[in-house]
């Protein structure tokens, strides 16, 4: 099945690099303040502003999809596109208002950095494998390939939350602290299963319209 675009169709995909930007700049943020964790207001209003233009890009992809009558692929695979993209972008903030909100401070070992360091190298796959989506038919293949490593960083991920709640019961006695930090790795964990979602999608559409 080939995909037929037309001009109009276009702003689909202009969508979705506006949400894979907009996951990008939210995880520079969080890395940034993970990395030097100066200024907590003000970061946590840069990422608010940033998941808010999320939110009201997906408000206006729900609009649009009712008044078009020619889309790049099926609605369904277009609204399940942006909204888990969507998801990845509330997460990240959501990660972010924890550790403020929560007064953390610095994590006690490397694990909860590193899990940042991954997070946003899969957002600079999410948004290579999205800018690729209006050439899918030549460029599948390379969609497929970036959807794989989005996939093994969520299972690094997944491998650096274990470490990390391994060491936060080994080695802290302040259960206020561990409690705090525990809920910070699930947020973190959460949002890199969010990313595996949306290159399971991504996945499923290059396959589908090859």
């Amino acid at each position: 099945m080939g995909l037929r675009l037309k001009p109009r169709d276009e702003r689909f995909f202009h969508y979705f690099n506006q949400l894979s930007d907009a996951i990008l700049e939210a995880a520079e943020i969080l890395q940034g303040f993970f990395e030097n964790p100066q200024e907590p207001t003000e970061k946590l209003d840069m990422i608010k502003a940033v998941e808010e233009r999320g939110d009201h890009i997906l408000s206006t992809v729900m609009t649009q999809i009712n008044s078009s009558f020619v889309t790049p692929f099926d609605r369904e695979d277009i609204l399940l596109l942006a909204r888990e993209l969507n998801n990845v972008l509330d997460h990240i903030q959501g990660t972010m208002e924890k550790v403020i909100v929560y007064k953390a401070g610095r994590p006690k070992d490397v694990n909860a950095l590193k899990m940042v360091h991954v997070l946003q190298a899969a957002a600079e796959e999410i948004k290579m494998s999205v800018d690729l989506l209006p050439e899918i038919r030549n460029k599948h293949q390379e969609i497929i390939e970036s959807c794989e490593r989005i996939r093994s960083y969520e299972h690094e991920g997944d491998y650096l939350y274990r470490a990390g709640i391994a060491l936060l019961f080994e080695n802290t006695e302040n259960v206020v602290y561990i409690i705090k930090w525990k809920e910070i790795y699930e947020h973190l964990e959460t949002t890199l299963d969010y990313c595996e979602n949306v290159s399971n999608l991504l996945k499923g559409i290059a396959v589908k319209y090859v």
